[in-house]
């Protein structure tokens, strides 16, 4: 579990808290902003980033630019006076807040209820969409 600012990254569970409360991502989201937290301090470029969530596929860069902007949506940031993730253009992007990586003896401080769980189970029912009915397919 790693920490930022009023955040807390559960990559075991997939799960994004602020303040106790769950923050609803995209699952490919989810993968940018946890690789963005695990690289945090330095610049990431956009190759590096797509490489590493979608090894030995083509993706339009684009994309990847859209799930920034979805994920600064959930943290609350702006592009212009950032205080998670910073664009290089051209170039990449820096996770720019301070990180805290939990102890994992330490037990999450996050609230577990039945609903989060029903909530949990709602996003996996049914199969998977095709890739050209998911929007923004990313890899």
């Amino acid at each position: 579990m790693k920490s930022f600012k009023t955040f807390r990254l559960d990559t075991a569970n997939h799960l994004l808290w602020r303040n106790g409360d769950r923050v609803p991502t995209a699952p490919k989201g989810f993968d940018v902003l946890a690789f963005l937290v695990e690289h945090a301090g330095r610049v990431v470029a956009h190759d590096e980033i797509l490489e590493a969530l979608c090894p030995e596929t083509h993706v339009n860069p684009e994309v990847l630019r859209k799930y920034i902007l979805e994920i600064r949506k959930a943290l609350g940031d702006r592009p212009n006076n950032p205080e998670f993730i910073e664009t290089f253009p051209k170039r990449g992007y820096r996770f720019i807040a301070t990180v805290i990586e939990e102890s994992a003896a330490e037990p999450p401080d996050v609230p577990w209820s039945h609903a989060t769980e029903e909530h949990a189970i709602e996003e996996d029912d049914g199969p998977p969409a095709a890739p050209s009915q998911q929007e923004g397919f990313f890899c």
